[in-house]
Order: structure tokens, then sequence, then C-alpha cells
């Protein structure tokens, strides 16, 4: 049956964000696990960037050129060129520390919880979304 799709662009999305949060948590707890080398400055990922791009099928964001919501999985995405320092302007946790590393474990334990979170709230909307398509193939019956 052409035109027949088992998942919906909302849920490719969906996966792919749980993908990206997971790789955030991967640069976040790299930054932790570097919060004592020296010259070590924190990295990100742009979370929002990625996702935004995919959604517009952005050819460039790994999207499959501007159908991305037409493909049957989600848009694959080179997600290690979004990755950047970011910079903290309003860091005012006194002097600036001389071995030049930048990280700040509490605000890098702040992120890391924000992502857990996000991680585990997505996590969620795909099970349900999983659980609405079994409900529909069972035809209602558990």
């Amino acid at each position: 049956m052409a035109g027949l799709r088992l998942f919906s662009f909302s849920q490719q999305l969906l996966e792919l964000s749980a993908r990206l949060r997971a790789a955030r948590h991967e640069i976040l707890s790299a930054n932790v696990a570097n919060a004592d080398t020296p010259g070590y400055r924190p990295r990100d990922l742009d979370f929002g960037s990625i996702l935004r791009a995919a959604a517009e099928g952005d050819p460039s964001a790994g999207g499959e050129t501007g159908r991305a919501a037409e493909g049957p999985s989600a848009p694959r995405v080179d997600w290690r060129a979004a990755i950047y320092e970011p910079e903290y302007p309003d860091n005012r946790h006194g002097e600036a520390r001389l071995d030049r590393n930048s990280v700040g474990i509490d605000r890098q334990m702040a992120l890391l919880a924000e992502n857990a979170l996000a991680y585990e709230a997505n996590l969620t909307l795909l099970s349900r979304t999983l659980a609405a398509l079994r409900f529909a193939i069972s035809e209602g019956r558990r």
C-alpha cells in the first residue's frame, strides 16, 4: 500500500530528540569528568537548532533533502557539527581559575539534571505514541 506510513513525523522527531538528548548527556558528562582538567573548556550541543533544522527538512542537518516528513525513518543528523563552547557572561563565581579551566560544576550538574528530565519526558511521549499504535493494531483488545 503506497502512502501508508507506520510512524508519523512526530514520532520520528521524538526519536531524534531522544538521540540528541542522549548525545547531549554524554557531552555534559564529559564536562563534569573534566572539571579538574587544566585548560578544559566546557562544551554543549545546540539541541534546538538541530531539531529545528530536522523539522524543516534542512538537508544540511542531515534530513532527507527537504522531505524529512515523509521518510521511513527519523532524519539522520550529524550532531557532532553542532557542538560548541558556550560562553557564560553571567558567571560570577569569583576569580578566574589559574588552570584556565572554565567548567562550573554547579552549572554542569544543573544542565545534566535538566537534560535528564527532558529525556525522560521525551521517552514518556514516545512510549505513549507507541502504546496508541499497539492499541490500534490489537483492535482495542488487550
